[in-house]
């Protein structure tokens, strides 16, 4: 006997349901599950059982063909041959022909197997494979793309199935049937059914680490592949600086730019945002226009080489390489200023360049903000980019207080500026406010409050001083606005009246410093007025 084959025993338990035991019969089957499939042979149509029962011999067996939607039996088939088999447990694994099928149309087909039927210990196994009711089934292959690509990472593979109708003998669209499917080299597998114009399709899905992938279809004994070769585009980079040998200061940075590009499926050449290396250590990703900009720290002379980060969508280009001058320590600040606002904003100006020597055109380096407390160490408050032979101005993120230290410092050139102390003296807004807090409009309100100055750690009257009064009406889109001012007394208080004209917010301001005092304002207060 023919053994079962291997695309036949997948598609079958792949279809098949659960052993069911009907009224009067016998339950169960000791685990084991009989299958069953299409056979064509000689312009017939067959069906194709396996046994796989130690319970019941072949001779017993009947086959049940129905609808896949419906139960009633169109076809009840015997098989033939089961005489070769002295005992069942001698023909396990073997499979049997039924008989010629005749169905009423071309279609798919549902296979029960009843053992013993109308027997007190009749056996009935539901759905053990399909009967594909058509002849020399023809199977065509399509892809949405021929290859696999960068442009094409996924793909929709598709087909066509067609038969002749063992009834007509019209060859149309096989419709409503499944196939199995599988690509080895992409462990995927599975099934597809056909539609009412016998076509089908599965999606197919890959990355760069993908290989040439055959996808393979078999409906019963059709087989049919269809091979997608991966295809590596072509990568370009074009680096327009630095070229040849560079010589540039200590910790410098310099400028590397360039531009990365792939010859596309259509012959193009397109853009391509990737990573690109600069050297071992620092990398830049190119935009959606392809071009990359960074810069790379000079530390060490030798070879440096500029290429994209391996992707295997791409064959990798000719790498890029400059080479870097054995680097002196030349970098310099020069004309380096330093001062504090009144708002504690400390901003440095100054000139980058070098004690000798040359360094390329647009070469620059980091710049750290320093500040370090009364008894207190250094540390940054920030960085700024600065360029070789300009002038800079910067500020820093961090407010100032009273008295601390500042300093400028070349990151990578381990170069440090002078040190500036900066600070002023703090003054403080206090016991401010507007009364009385409600009021009808046109009465009379007081602005009125104190400002004191800090000597060391002790707080002083601050008298003589210009102090501002601010109100923003509570309107939506209200903006503040000055009212008048008025001096601070010798005892540092200080009072002003107004009209009540609406309702909004107010507020006290000393912003009339002088170069060793810095600003303060007081609360915003909100007067109702009625």
């Amino acid at each position: 006997m023919k053994k079962f084959s291997a695309v036949m025993a997948t598609s079958v338990v792949a279809c098949a349901a659960t052993l069911v035991a009907v009224p009067a019969a016998h339950a169960g089957d000791g685990g084991s599950r009989s299958r069953t499939e299409t056979l064509l042979e000689g312009g017939k149509v067959y069906a194709l059982y396996e046994h796989m029962s130690a319970r019941f011999h072949p001779k017993d067996v009947t086959l049940k063909i129905h609808a896949t939607d419906d139960t009633k039996v169109l076809a009840s088939l015997r098989l033939d041959g089961t005489e070769t088999c002295p005992d069942s447990g001698d023909c396990y694994e073997d499979t049997f022909r039924s008989g010629p099928v005749t169905l009423p149309a071309m279609g798919a087909y549902v296979i029960d197997v009843v053992a013993r039927e109308g027997q007190p210990d009749e056996v009935v196994q539901r759905s053990t494979g399909f009967l594909n009711y058509g002849l020399n089934p023809r199977l065509t292959l399509s892809s949405s793309h021929p290859r696999i690509s960068y442009d094409h990472p996924s793909l929709e593979v598709s087909g066509t199935l067609v038969a002749e109708d063992p009834n007509t003998h019209e060859v149309k669209p096989f419709a409503g049937v499944g196939m199995y499917y599988r690509a080895r080299e992409a462990h995927s597998d599975g099934w597809v059914w056909t539609d009412a114009a016998g076509r089908f399709t599965s999606d197919a899905y890959f990355s760069e680490r993908s290989t040439d992938t055959t996808y393979e279809y078999m409906f019963d004994q059709q087989y049919e592949s269809l091979k997608l070769p991966f295809h590596q585009q072509a990568l370009k980079l074009e680096v327009d600086a630095p070229v040849g040998t560079v010589t540039a200061p200590y910790g410098s940075d310099i400028p590397v730019r360039g531009k990365l590009t792939r010859i596309a499926d259509d012959g193009t050449e397109k853009p391509l945002a990737a990573e690109v290396n600069i050297g071992t250590e620092s990398t830049v990703r190119s935009g959606e226009n392809g071009t990359f900009s960074t810069r790379y720290t000079v530390k060490q002379g030798g070879q440096v080489s500029v290429r994209p980060a391996a992707w295997n969508w791409f064959t990798a280009p000719t790498p890029h390489t400059f080479t870097l001058a054995a680097p002196p320590r030349t970098s310099e600040l020069s004309n380096v200023e330093a001062e504090v606002s009144k708002y504690r904003k400390v901003t440095f100006t100054g000139k980058l360049g070098v004690t000798r020597g040359s360094y390329p055109e647009g070469a620059g380096t980091k710049v750290s903000i320093d500040h370090r407390p009364k008894g207190g160490a250094w540390s940054s408050t920030g960085t700024f980019d600065a360029a070789y032979g300009a002038s800079f101005t910067a500020s820093s993120s961090k407010k100032a207080d009273a008295g601390g230290h500042w300093r400028l410092r070349l990151v990578n050139a381990d170069v440090n500026g002078s040190s500036f102390e900066l600070g002023r003296r703090d003054t403080r807004v206090w016991n401010d406010g507007v009364t009385p807090e409600g009021v009808r409009k046109g009465a009379t309100v007081t602005a009125e409050g104190g400002l004191m100055q800090k000597s060391g750690s002790t707080w002083r009257p601050y008298g003589g001083q210009k102090i501002r009064v601010w109100f923003k009406g509570a309107a939506a889109g209200s903006a503040w606005k000055e009212l008048g001012s008025t001096k601070t007394l010798g005892d540092g208080t200080f009072s002003k009246k107004f009209t009540a004209r609406q309702d909004g917010t107010w507020q006290m301001r000393y912003t009339d410093t002088d170069a060793s005092h810095y600003a303060d304002h007081g609360r915003e207060d909100y007067v109702d007025v009625r």
